[in-house]
């Protein structure tokens, strides 16, 4: 199945589960480093003071990446062979591990998101 295949409800539960991971991660972390807030489709981690927020694409069934203070935007598509986000430029991206990136070069902590 290619993600534009993939029916809205699959899409939305999928997409829940990708929240719920991202939420779960910083549960243990200072709020005054980092946390996150689940909001109108939306999940921002707010890094002392910056934004890392994964948005939905629902038209074309993707999550879209982005940190302004680092340049970065990737759009990622669900590969069903390998359950996992991966980036749609064949860049070989895969989401939770850019999250992870993306919060380590903005708080120089690391976080680990479970899949």
């Amino acid at each position: 199945m290619t993600t534009q295949a993939m029916d809205e409800k699959v899409y939305r539960l999928k997409l829940k589960e990708v929240y719920d991971c991202v939420e779960r991660a910083f549960e243990s972390m200072d709020p005054d480093d980092a946390e996150v807030d689940v909001a109108q489709g939306s999940c921002t981690i707010l890094a002392r003071g910056k934004k890392i927020i994964l948005s939905p694409q629902p038209p074309v069934r993707q999550i879209w990446l982005a940190a302004a203070n680092l340049g970065t935007a990737v759009h990622f598509n669900f590969d069903a062979a390998s359950s996992r986000w991966m980036d749609d430029k064949g860049k070989g991206l895969e989401l939770f591990e850019s999250v992870e990136q993306a919060v380590f070069a903005t708080l120089g902590k690391r976080v680990r998101i479970a899949r």
